[in-house]
């Protein structure tokens, strides 16, 4: 059973394997932390701020790569038992380790992200058809942009609104206003906001 959630990274990202699996892992990765850390015989071109470390890999050596403070571990080497041993000694320490295209030793899935600013929607099928998963987050992109317009107005009302106990009720007010909506499709944010914060003017007045 896999328990959908959001992983807050304080310490280092440790990709093992520079190649073009490993590189897609450390795009993916650079939009949630600066620290990562790619340990490879060989690696293709990387991002300035990604540091890379050359290493030749076996069994023995791999635990030296991985400092106590890690936050997640990547296995994405072209060798199968060389990733099932990363995958091994991080269960052993207590890391989190994904395995490149095999969810069976992995303690934690990455899931197709669509995103929009600080709104994310993940999609998982728990690795059984990551197909169907970037087919749904393509699907999602289109509607994404809207999503993220909801949240750059609701989310400065909502703050506002923490200890009123009939928040949610306001929210609903301003999220079913069709010009709001009109107008976040538009991408006139600041404009939305202005009309949000009339129709909570009002809200409150009565």
């Amino acid at each position: 059973m896999k328990l959908p959630t959001v992983l807050n990274l304080e310490g280092p990202v440790v990709v093992f394997g520079g190649g073009n699996v490993g590189l897609r892992k450390v795009e993916y990765l650079m939009r949630f932390t600066n620290d990562i850390v790619v340990v490879a015989e060989d690696a293709q071109s990387l991002p300035d701020n990604v540091k890379y470390v050359q290493a030749k890999l076996d069994p023995e050596g791999i635990k030296k790569h991985i400092p106590k403070n890690t936050s997640l571990v990547v296995a994405a080497l072209s060798d199968a038992k060389l990733n099932h041993s990363i995958a091994k000694i991080c269960q052993e320490n207590g890391v989190l380790v994904n395995v490149v295209d095999d969810p069976k030793p992995s303690t934690i899935l990455f899931p197709a992200l669509s995103s929009a600013g600080d709104l994310n929607i993940a999609i998982s099928t728990s690795g059984k058809c990551p197909f169907l998963a970037k087919k749904i987050r393509i699907e999602m992109d289109d509607r994404i942009p809207v999503l993220g317009g909801w949240l750059e107005v609701l989310a400065p009302i909502r703050e506002s609104l923490l200890k009123d106990p009939d928040k949610d009720r306001k929210l609903s007010k301003i999220y079913s206003d069709p010009e709001i909506q009109k107008l976040i499709e538009s991408r006139e944010i600041e404009t939305a906001k202005q009309k949000a914060k009339e129709i909570l003017d009002v809200y409150s007045e009565h």
